[in-house]
């Protein structure tokens, strides 16, 4: 089974599983962490809660806002050796999405293959003025 975290400093991980459960539902499969907030208790508590909710035959996708931001580092130490174990740092949506909405069973290709696909998506919108001509918004 494919387990997931959203963790982030802060509330981002609240809001990304409010735009989660819009397009993919509720999903008991994906835990979310707001560290550093009042209302949730101690990261390292909540990190230690869901490796050891992670079994052996389970494949854990673990996603966090800020490459060696401290989030990232204590999951990063907790997963260490852990071969069933897949971070990806610097998340965006559609990189979330893509993934917990896969179906199949997570490797080290599929990881690799949706953060180039992130990569790839990340755009500079061009703003320039609309014209009487402009039929379709992507042409």
């Amino acid at each position: 089974m494919n387990k997931f975290l959203i963790a982030s400093h802060g509330e981002l991980a609240k809001g990304i599983q409010s735009t989660v459960e819009l397009f993919a539902g509720k999903n008991n499969a994906i835990s979310y962490i707001s560290a550093y907030t009042a209302a949730d208790e101690d990261l390292s508590i909540q990190l230690t809660n869901f490796v050891s909710s992670v079994s052996a035959s389970d494949t854990a996708i673990i996603f966090t806002d800020l490459y060696g931001g401290s989030v990232n580092q204590k999951i990063t130490v907790m997963a260490a050796g852990k071969t069933n174990f897949h971070i990806i740092s610097g998340f965006n949506l559609p990189v979330i999405l893509e993934t917990v909405l896969y179906t199949g069973k997570i490797n080290t290709d599929f990881i690799n293959c949706v953060v180039e696909k992130g990569r790839q998506n990340l755009k500079v919108v061009d703003l320039q003025p609309a014209t009487d001509d402009d039929v379709d918004f992507f042409d």
